[in-house]
């Protein structure tokens, strides 16, 4: 009940706090609450994104909890064995949990004095071409904001890139970071962030990595961690399925303080969320690898 409706049921239809509490038969899901005052039916899990699951409610909190609450992720398999499901349906409700993560990603403007940022590449090398533009390896900006220079990370933002150029990351740090003459962007001396100069102060040095405290030693140990979470633990994911584990992994790492307000925070995101199928997800990725194939 309250995972939809926080202060209490109020009847769409009459306004009424009064209602039957009925399970359907042969649904697993299929409790409705019917006003006492009008017959208006309500559905737990209606107008949200599991609307119309085949799960049971149950098995959907077990799901529920047990994704948000995982320290690095988990995958398809170990989630089955949790939910008592079979993978292809444990698969498909991860897909559901990360479009949630990305929704609350998506409000989440960083705003700092100082920021690190680098491109790290997600994906295997291929045998004939290693480095930059192999074919399977994916570019992907990482951003983290700090409260010092070189001290106390905060905050992450990862995207998939097209390509190796300035362009597409000066557009999307203008999109998802504030900016003013007296901030600080710490990088490794890529030519692609040249152009950041016009945003703030650009600290575009080579970076001994050699050293214990070099200027990018936060973000470098995030870029392990995230490399080593979707490389490992998820396996072979494609570069269509990709922005949907970064975004799984920056939630993770911009929540890893929650504690036990996450499921207050999933109660919000579900309440918040509207209903998607997996043919609309799968039609969604498809069309994020033709642009990227057309880039």
């Amino acid at each position: 009940m309250n995972l939809k409706w926080p202060t209490g049921l109020s009847c769409d239809k009459c306004d009424c706090h009064d209602y039957y509490l009925v399970k359907r038969k042969n649904v697993k899901n299929g409790y409705l609450l019917i006003c006492k005052k009008c017959g208006h039916q309500h559905s737990l899990l209606a107008n949200t994104i599991f609307q119309d699951s085949n799960l049971s409610l149950l098995k959907i909190l077990i799901g529920l909890y047990v994704f948000f609450n995982s320290n690095n992720g988990v995958n398809g398999n170990q989630l089955a064995n949790y939910m008592d499901a079979n993978v292809k349906t444990a698969r498909k409700f991860s897909k559901k949990c990360r479009i949630l993560m990305a929704e609350s990603n998506n409000s989440k403007i960083l705003q700092s004095s100082f920021y690190e940022i680098d491109i790290l590449e997600i994906g295997g090398h291929h045998k004939e071409k290693r480095g930059k533009d192999s074919e399977n390896k994916q570019p992907t900006l990482l951003i983290l904001s700090t409260l010092e220079d070189n001290n106390y990370p905060q905050y992450v933002k990862l995207h998939t890139l097209p390509n190796y150029k300035g362009e597409p990351i000066e557009e999307y740090l203008k999109e998802k970071c504030l900016f003013d003459p007296t901030i600080v962007i710490n990088c490794d001396r890529d030519k692609a962030f040249f152009c950041l100069n016009k945003l703030a102060q650009l600290e575009n040095s080579v970076v001994d990595y050699t050293k214990e405290n070099h200027k990018l030693k936060w973000l470098n140990t995030f870029t392990g961690n995230i490399q080593s979470n979707i490389n490992h633990l998820y396996r072979l994911v494609k570069k269509r399925d990709l922005p949907l584990f970064l975004s799984e992994q920056e939630w993770r790492i911009n929540h890893r303080y929650s504690g036990k307000r996450i499921m207050d925070k999933v109660k919000k995101y579900i309440s918040m969320s509207t209903p998607v199928t997996f043919k609309q997800i799968t039609n969604s990725v498809l069309a994020y690898e033709k642009q990227f194939l057309s880039a």
